[in-house]
């Protein structure tokens, strides 16, 4: 019996990422050295009322950073991450490593929820432009 549970669950979760893949046509997340911009496609968003964008910077949980509504038919979505290296991020571990990883939380009209596969980037920023948004970063 306990084994049915077990088997049970993990069908559960499995279907729940194959249902997150089907969600998705790309994701992708790309530097160009000011900012990150993640870019997606979904395929279908009958059932979808909401996308979390969430961040992680190595060793370091994700955190949502921003959420956009679904249109409700397939659309092409676009978010700028002008902060990668400022908010909630730890400044010295951010120096030592530039990695950021995204996912996408997709929330459907029943509350419920599944997560997109994680796209990784580097992000490489001058140390000028580095101190330049630290000292912005203080005045707001």
């Amino acid at each position: 019996m306990m084994k049915i549970k077990i088997l049970l669950v993990l069908l559960l979760i499995s279907t729940g990422y194959l249902f997150a893949a089907e969600i998705f046509e790309y994701l992708r997340a790309t530097s160009n050295g000011k900012v990150i911009t993640i870019e997606w496609k979904s395929t279908s968003e009958s059932n979808i009322s909401l996308y979390e964008i969430e961040r992680s910077s190595t060793k370091q949980p994700f955190t949502r950073i921003t959420t956009i509504e679904a249109k409700g038919y397939p659309n092409n979505y676009k978010y700028t991450d002008e902060e990668a290296f400022l908010r909630g991020d730890d400044y010295e571990k951010i120096m030592k490593n530039n990695n950021f990883t995204y996912r996408i939380k997709v929330i459907h009209k029943d509350n419920s929820f599944t997560y997109s596969n994680t796209v990784s980037v580097i992000h490489n920023v001058s140390s000028i432009r580095r101190t330049w948004g630290m000292i912005k970063e203080l005045f707001k």
